[in-house]
């Protein structure tokens, strides 16, 4: 009887830090896409500050689509700023919502959340919302983004 009762509770301690390790790794992959969007917001995506693997893939509606390799993250977010320059776009900022889409399994995330690119046209308030999906992978200092495509709605 007190062998079962201990086999029981230590069961019970294991499955309550297994769902918090879950918990906290979720949590974790979250924050990386949040850091994603402050590199966005603050206008510094150079590879050290974004959470970006040196080998991300990027795809995006934004010509020519498709970026990749070393730099990829801040190669995208250059074509972004000279498209903004060319277009009349000032004071963006990109806003995650809730995730609706979360998975992890063996050190892979794959993360779907609605997103809103706010700036100003011309002086004009745009708001353009999409979908945008991640993949990330662990690595030694935490989850590295290792693609992202964004998808109008």
């Amino acid at each position: 009887m007190i062998l079962r009762t201990v086999v029981t509770a230590v069961a019970a301690l294991l499955a309550a830090l297994s769902v918090a390790a879950v918990a906290s790794e979720q949590a974790e992959v979250r924050l990386t896409a949040q850091r994603w969007a402050e590199a966005f917001r603050s206008g510094h995506f150079e590879t050290t500050n974004a959470p970006c693997d040196d080998d991300a893939v990027v795809i995006d509606d934004l010509p020519p689509h498709l970026w990749q390799g070393p730099g990829a993250c801040s190669r995208w977010y250059k074509a972004f700023a000279a498209w903004a320059a060319t277009a009349a776009v000032t004071d963006a900022d990109i806003t995650l919502g809730a995730t609706s889409h979360l998975e992890i399994n063996s050190g892979y995330a794959y993360l779907v959340a609605p997103v809103t690119l706010s700036f100003l046209k011309a002086g004009k308030p745009v708001r353009d919302t999409g979908v945008l999906t991640m993949s990330l992978r662990r690595v030694d200092s935490g989850w590295r983004i290792s693609g992202f495509a964004w998808a109008d709605q």
